[in-house]
């Protein structure tokens, strides 16, 4: 099956399935709302309630910023610690939530209901943490070492360069090399997150050592699918940014016409992250029979 085939059929699944998409969306606005509460709270109970404290709100003066931040000076500590104390809790919930995205796909009913998400949520947290836990020091080498490396190249080939061009090329090769890095290691652990809801095993090493396998012997097709559908992310942000570009400035309406369509771009970012599991699903499917990335 091509490429091309795998995707639509990832991206059809996607839709069948776009319940999950929604259920990742209400959940990240409520997060956001719990952890931007507060500090907006702050924020609209400084100024005393007149024009000019409007006016201040609405362009905030360095000088205000100031003031703000020397009267909570004391408590800088504080929220730096719930800041990232929201950061952790963030990345503990997207694994949370991982489970009910890839349990949901693979169900073979057309609909899943709230619970049956939260029950997959549930089912394979320990499991998705465990990976994730795995996964740190891989990312620590690939973006942290090995990016090192490659801006460490690129700095050198463009030491002597003698117009711009050199190094401007090579900022934007620095940032592709990053995303790439990303990818890869993004993509080999979402192969074991569907190993392990779809297989069965509870062992992270195992399956973790499975998909190093079953990716090594497929991996150009595993890359090229996963880069089309990061293709579709990169259309989906293209527009979104056009869209902003474009929006007409001077209406009344500017702000709530903004906050809705971002929040149509946070939805299709959602969508797109079900998406990339869909077409990594439904690659595995089509290479093995079940348990999914099975070593046969």
């Amino acid at each position: 099956m091509s490429l091309v085939t795998l995707f639509i059929r990832g991206l059809g699944l996607s839709f069948r399935k776009r319940s999950l998409a929604l259920r990742l969306w209400a959940v990240n606005v409520l997060f956001s709302l719990l952890v931007i509460a507060p500090l907006a709270i702050v924020i609209h109970g400084q100024p005393p309630r007149s024009l000019s404290a409007a006016n201040t709100l609405a362009r905030p003066d360095i000088h205000w910023l100031t003031d703000l931040s020397t009267q909570y000076m004391n408590t800088a500590p504080l929220l730096t610690g719930l800041l990232l104390a929201a950061v952790v809790l963030y990345l503990v919930l997207s694994v949370f939530l991982n489970g009910g995205v890839i349990g949901g796909l693979n169900r073979l009913e057309a609909r899943t209901t709230l619970a049956d998400f939260f029950h997959d949520c549930g089912l394979f947290f320990w499991r998705f943490f465990r990976l994730f836990l795995l996964s740190l020091p891989f990312y620590l080498l690939f973006v942290g070492v090995l990016h090192s490396l490659v801006a460490a190249l690129l700095k050198y080939l463009t030491r002597r360069s003698a117009t711009e061009w050199p190094v401007l090329v090579a900022s934007n090769l620095r940032l592709l090399a990053l995303v790439l890095l990303l990818g890869l290691v993004s993509m080999f652990f979402d192969y074991v997150k569907i190993g392990l809801a779809t297989g069965g095993r509870r062992s992270v090493l195992k399956e973790a050592w499975r998909t190093l396998k079953f990716i090594a012997r497929r991996f150009f097709r595993a890359w090229g699918l996963y880069l089309l559908a990061g293709l579709a992310f990169v259309a989906l942000t293209l527009l979104y940014l056009e869209v902003i570009r474009i929006m007409p400035k001077n209406t009344p309406l500017w702000v709530l016409l903004v906050f809705l369509w971002q929040q149509l771009y946070i939805l299709g970012r959602q969508m797109s992250k079900v998406l990339f599991f869909a077409t990594e699903l439904e690659f595995a499917k089509e290479i093995e029979t079940r348990p999914a990335l099975s070593d046969k």
